[in-house]
């Protein structure tokens, strides 16, 4: 899975550039996950709390995926979520089996999203 990751830091550092803040992955509910990618911005703006609990938010969305992959079972299972703020996008990739969940962090240009879930796409497909 690392050399997959690699690809995945590099295909969305072609596909989004200077807006990729960073890509993180593991066993989120474990607290178990590593950095693939940071730049310093995704590592200066927040506090050890901070990250704590987004982590936690993290292990929410993971948790709630089996009901949202209930309540749309036409559309096919539920992998991943997209938060959009004023100054930020971020992507959860949500792990089954042998793939870890993925957190990939961007800056607030929503042009990116669709470059960046086409790189997950093809890197990860």
């Amino acid at each position: 899975m690392d050399s997959e990751l690699e690809k995945l830091v590099d295909a969305l550092e072609s596909s989004v550039g200077d807006s990729l803040r960073g890509v993180f992955y593991g066993d989120f509910r474990h607290r178990e996950y590593s950095i693939a990618y940071a730049s310093e911005s995704a590592t200066d703006d927040y506090s050890a709390d901070q990250i704590g609990e987004i982590v936690d938010d993290v292990v929410f969305e993971k948790l709630h995926s089996g009901r949202k992959d209930d309540l749309h079972e036409p559309l096919g299972d539920y992998t991943a979520s997209v938060e959009v703020f004023e100054e930020g996008v971020n992507v959860i990739l949500l792990g089954y089996d042998d793939v870890p969940t993925i957190f990939v962090g961007m800056d607030g240009d929503v042009a990116n999203l669709t470059p960046a879930l086409e790189a997950v796409r093809d890197v990860l497909e």
